[in-house]
């Protein structure tokens, strides 16, 4: 592939000396080669390098932490211009999509005795499917206005709560805005979903009205070692349409502390297989923002043929001022 991207890239420098190329719009492009070049050049050079090698669009990313997942692995990313981020995501390798474990529903690590039996029932007294925290890379970790911590991923092999709406196999991927720590110390308990009590009254302490987009609604999904989950009443799955992919805001003691798409096993592995195509998806954005920086307005999914992967991002991001 080194062979390959070299010829293409010899071409496409030729090609954007030429006269035509002064009108064809210029794209940022991580080459990759023996080693990755963040280069920008035309739109027809890109999409040709994205297509034939493992390059990709966008500057070169910096990787983060990677884990097991499935037959694969997930890796989160960043991508930056200088200081401006171009997007924060993870990478599921196509083997990732095999191999996943589907019973119990949970990996275990997040349960609470119930029924006070000295046991517990991984389908019935535990949460969270079965998560993997992922750490940035040091310069997104150390990027000034840079709001985003690490990445939390939950396979959720037979849904979770509503019934009848977000049942189906699907993945939470959380970009988090707060320290794990405060994340961590969301304790199980007797109370819904379990969560220890006083933890869930933290988490029904919503932020004021601005931070967090008025279709966006408590559905008293407090999860531990997670927090709160607004959802979009207006979205497709709750208006009669089945759930393929959505976005959640994550709230915590007032405070606004992830973003959340959600997104079938489905409509993901119909990336890998052809059967649905990559695209980016606008979702309600609140009237303030409680800390200065850079935030995402869309968030996309994509396949890579070349680098046998599907990504989930965010991306688009708007410089905004605490208010």
């Amino acid at each position: 592939m080194a062979s390959a991207s070299g010829a293409l890239l010899l071409a496409a420098s030729s090609v954007a000396t030429t006269h035509a190329a002064a009108t064809d719009e210029l794209e940022w492009v991580c080459v990759v080669s023996a080693r990755g070049q963040s280069l920008l050049l035309p739109g027809a050079a890109v999409d040709r390098l994205v297509a034939e090698t493992p390059s990709y669009r966008g500057p070169c990313a910096e990787y983060g932490e990677s884990a097991p997942l499935g037959d694969g692995r997930i890796t989160a990313y960043t991508q930056f211009l200088d200081s401006r981020p171009v997007s924060i995501g993870v990478r599921m390798s196509d083997a990732s999509f095999s191999g996943l474990p589907h019973d119990p529903p949970t990996d275990g690590t997040l349960c609470f005795d119930e029924n006070g039996d000295a046991s517990t029932d991984p389908a019935h007294e535990c949460s969270g499917g079965y998560g993997q925290k992922l750490e940035l890379g040091e310069r997104a970790r150390q990027q000034p206005d840079f709001p985003f911590t690490y990445v939390l991923n939950n396979w959720n092999p037979h849904g979770h709560f509503p019934l009848g709406v977000y049942d189906e196999p699907h993945h939470d991927v959380h970009f988090y805005l707060n320290d794990n720590a405060e994340r961590l110390a969301i304790r199980t308990g007797p109370c819904p979903q379990p969560v220890h009590c006083d933890d869930y009254e933290l988490g029904k302490r919503l932020p004021d009205s601005r931070y967090v987009p008025a279709v966006f609604t408590d559905a008293d999904a407090i999860e531990p070692a997670m927090g709160n989950h607004l959802i979009d009443r207006t979205a497709p799955e709750f208006n009669g349409l089945p759930f393929r992919h959505t976005w959640i805001y994550g709230v915590w003691n007032r405070e606004v502390t992830y973003f959340e798409p959600m997104i079938t096993s489905e409509w993901l592995d119909g990336l890998r297989t052809g059967a649905v195509e990559d695209g980016c998806y606008d979702y309600e954005l609140p009237a303030a923002w409680q800390e200065t920086g850079w935030y995402p307005t869309v968030y996309c999914t994509r396949h890579s043929g070349t680098r046998h992967e599907v990504s989930v991002s965010l991306e688009n991001f708007v410089h905004r001022t605490a208010s």
